[in-house]
């Protein structure tokens, strides 16, 4: 059992990897953070974490927000059908809600009405094209890492109210220690010295 945490969490950093470089690669466009905390506070509320969540940030785009739940076992995913308060937080805050998981784990019959389901992971590019197959909606496959990501359920749209201060606050929190963790590459430019 010790061991199977480390490898569900090592496969669940893959599908989020995929799925950012999918849907969310355009840096300008999107931000995407992973494991973050909903509020600043240590009250009950402010604990619940979000796998990943996505900001749109452009106006004409509707600031839509995307939250992504990974489910990398059919027992946990069962274990959340048995709890729906657990995603409370992540369909409060979203526009859309949607579950990740490796391909073919969920009957698309038993997805909760208000989610959706990315399937993402690895896979040669002769998998990837019977993956393909069995798909008519979005899908993305990248040779090079032969990473894939594709939407089997989509979620539907939900009009929510815009995020609180709290969860602003978070996302704010995140961003700056994931810079100072993480600094951000010297600009390429030179200063040009007159002399």
């Amino acid at each position: 059992m010790a061991e199977e945490a480390p490898r569900q969490a090592a496969l669940s950093t893959r599908l989020l990897d995929c799925v950012e470089s999918a849907l969310h690669a355009n840096g300008q466009e999107w931000i995407f953070l992973r494991e973050l905390r909903v509020g600043t506070g240590r009250h009950q509320t402010s604990l619940q974490r979000l796998d990943a969540f996505a900001l749109n940030c452009y106006p004409h785009q509707g600031m839509r927000r995307i939250c992504y739940e990974v489910k990398v076992s059919r027992a946990d995913y069962l274990l959340e059908l048995r709890h729906p308060l657990k995603r409370r937080m992540g369909l409060r805050y979203s526009n859309e809600f949607y579950f990740v998981t490796p391909a073919g784990m969920l009957d698309p019959k038993e997805v909760p009405a208000e989610c959706g389901v990315v399937e993402a992971g690895i896979a040669t590019p002769e998998e990837w094209r019977t993956l393909q197959s069995r798909h008519a909606g979005f899908f993305w496959y990248d040779p090079d890492c032969c990473g894939y990501c594709m939407i089997t359920v989509p979620a539907p749209w939900r009009d929510t109210p815009g995020p609180t201060w709290q969860l602003a606050a978070a996302m704010l929190r995140h961003q700056k220690r994931t810079y100072e963790e993480r600094p951000p590459d010297p600009p390429k430019q030179q200063k040009i010295v007159w002399e």
